[in-house]
């Protein structure tokens, strides 16, 4: 595997609503004290090995979501900058199982190319599912938290694994954190290569919108060994004023996030808070400027125009640890 990183801040429509920031100094921790070592062996293709000092473990070996822990979204969420704030093109449906299932020891996340109005009133041509942890079970810094995963393929596709904050301050002052997103188009499109062998990871932060800024770093897999492919591990090593990302058995980070890092010096260190995780996959949307096929999307429940290998069309996860370090 190769990895191609790069520092990016840009405006995004997301949410929130307006001022400006001001210049603030953050203090510096040092985090030398800990050094990350990706488990040896692997668990299923590229994942890395699963531990036995985790706090908590979810390996999806129920029939059912575990509703003690995970919640659905559900509808448009229409905040202003379009449904979800990104102009996304489903509604999320809550605790429908043509949507989001439980089969075979993995978690499935299934878009599907539909017309469906949710209980915000707003008719959608698609639908899909987001689950979160929020109220329910926090993330602490000074932790590791692993998924194995592999993403879906389909042009208009955009799965996420992320996090914001558990005490909901308001975006983007309270800080995302951006384990995995990738693009579902797996051949070129407008003169833009295929993003098959491609997730990102990034964070943002700000004060209130229109002020928010991102960094993000990719990770390119090989041709061989895609994401839509087979499985691969993304590890968050959440430290105090020290964030590492890690895809596989990377022994260095392909992003790393620390209150000296340009544009973030300019703004309060949002990081040190509990967080709660959010797992979904949107339709459409900001991310691949507005780009979806929906003959490349399943049409029903049982994706049945996709019929050799329906999972293709799928956001899978295998398992999730959450370890304090």
């Amino acid at each position: 595997m190769k990895s191609l990183i790069f520092i990016s801040f840009l405006f995004l429509i997301s949410c929130g609503g307006g001022s400006s920031s001001s210049l603030l100094d953050n203090p510096i921790i040092d985090n030398t004290d800990y050094v990350y070592i990706p488990p040896s062996g692997k668990s299923r293709d590229n994942c890395v090995s699963q531990t036995s000092t985790s706090d908590y473990v979810e390996n999806f070996n129920n029939e059912q979501l575990n509703l003690s822990v995970w919640s659905y979204d559900e509808g448009c969420n229409n905040n202003g900058g379009g449904c979800n704030g990104n102009n996304e093109y489903q509604n999320y449906t809550e605790n429908d199982l043509d949507n989001l299932f439980i089969e075979d020891g993995l978690l499935k996340i299934q878009p599907i190319y539909e017309v469906n109005t949710g209980s915000d009133n707003v008719t959608q041509n698609y639908t899909s599912a987001k689950i979160m942890t929020k109220d329910k079970f926090s993330f602490d810094y000074n932790s590791r938290v692993t998924v194995c995963f592999r993403v879906p393929e389909g042009t208009g596709l955009w799965p996420a694994i992320w996090m914001l904050p558990f005490d909901e301050t308001p975006w983007p002052s309270g800080g995302e954190i951006d384990l995995m997103e990738a693009k579902g188009r797996s051949y070129p499109i407008d003169g833009l290569p295929g993003q098959s062998n491609l997730v990102s990871s990034a964070v943002h932060f700000g004060t209130q919108w229109p002020d928010n800024r991102y960094i993000v770093g990719e990770f390119n897999s090989s041709n061989e060994n895609t994401f839509q492919n087979y499985f691969h591990s993304v590890t968050l090593i959440f430290r105090e004023n020290k964030i590492d990302f890690y895809i596989d058995n990377e022994n260095t980070p392909h992003l790393s996030i620390d209150p000296s890092l340009y544009p973030l010096n300019q703004y309060n260190y949002p990081f040190n808070r509990q967080y709660y995780l959010i797992i979904n996959v949107a339709v459409g949307g900001n991310f691949d400027g507005g780009r979806v096929e929906p003959n490349e999307i399943c049409n029903n429940g049982a994706c049945s125009n996709f019929p050799d290998d329906p999972d293709k069309k799928r956001l899978l996860i295998d398992w999730i640890e959450y370890e304090k370090i």
